[in-house]
Parts: C-alpha cells; sequence; structure tokens
C-alpha cells in the first residue's frame, strides 16, 4: 500500500478495507468487482478514492450479467449511477433510506443489540417519555399503557 502510494506500483489489488478513507490523490480509477452485492454507502465510499486531484476519474462496478440481480441491489447500482455530482452524499443517503426503509430502532423487529443505542440512551428515553408502549414492550402486548408509558412533553424526544 505504501509502495502504490509513493507511485512504486500503478495497479493496486486490494479489498473493500480502502473504503475507511485511503487518501491517494494520483489514483484515478477503480475496478469494483461484483459491485451488486455491496451496499449503497459502502458503494459510495469505494468511488470516492479515485478523482481525489485534478486529474479526471473513472469507477467502472462490475456485476456477472448471467447472474439473477435482486431488485434492491438494482436500485443501489442505479442510485449510485445517479449521484455524480459533487457532494452526493446526502442523496445516497435519502436513497438509502428509502431503499431498505427507516427500520424500527427500538423495536421487536430491529435486529442488533441495545449496545447499538447504549443502554443509557434508552432508559432516558424510556423515562422522558419518548418510547412507549408501542415499541414492543410488556404493557403494550398486555393492551394496557401503564402511568410511566404515557407520553409527556420532554426535551429529550427531539
Amino acid at each position: 500500500m505504501m509502495e502504490f502510494g509513493a507511485g512504486e506500483h500503478d495497479i493496486l489489488v486490494c479489498t473493500t478495507i480502502i473504503e475507511s478513507g485511503l487518501d491517494i490523490p494520483n489514483a484515478n480509477t477503480i475496478i469494483i468487482n461484483d459491485a451488486n452485492t455491496l451496499g449503497l454507502a459502502q458503494l459510495y465510499q469505494l468511488r470516492g478514492r479515485v478523482g481525489r486531484s485534478a486529474n479526471r476519474a473513472y469507477a467502472y462496478l462490475l456485476y456477472d450479467k448471467d447472474r439473477t440481480m435482486s431488485e434492491t441491489a438494482q436500485k443501489r447500482l442505479e442510485a449510485i449511477f445517479e449521484a455524480t455530482e459533487l457532494g452526493a452524499g446526502f442523496q445516497i443517503a435519502l436513497r438509502d433510506l428509502e431503499i431498505r426503509g427507516a427500520g424500527n430502532v427500538l423495536g421487536t423487529e430491529q435486529s442488533g443489540h441495545i449496545a447499538a443505542v447504549g443502554f443509557d440512551m434508552y432508559s432516558k428515553a424510556r423515562r422522558g417519555g419518548c418510547i412507549g408502549a408501542e415499541s414492543g414492550g410488556d404493557a403494550g402486548r398486555a393492551g394496557r399503557r401503564p402511568n410511566h408509558y404515557r407520553r409527556r412533553p420532554s426535551s429529550t424526544c427531539r
């Protein structure tokens, strides 16, 4: 990697590790194999590794045309192809939200762990009335709302 950055090599073959912010201004072309298997934000980050100087940059996103591609993968590739202007990150984020949906951070459909939100933050939100029984708590399943689930104005909900 250091030798590539120093111009000692013309080609760098690597994994998606380069998406984590490597800055090599003389890199002007990236070829991403099986692009349909990557997420939208990941594709955007990878594409951003080239074109960091005055030289024109090229990004080739490859996929196997003989394999069936999911509708979601097609939408991701369309979104990355459309986002060509400088500062398209916000546009990408909106499209990603549209494609994947907003999710349910604290509900029963959430995959992941409360550690990602932080138990302290979750507890404060519950105490502040931001999270009610509709988020999947026991009271919601029982069909009643105890007093501590009542919503009340709180600056922590904003």
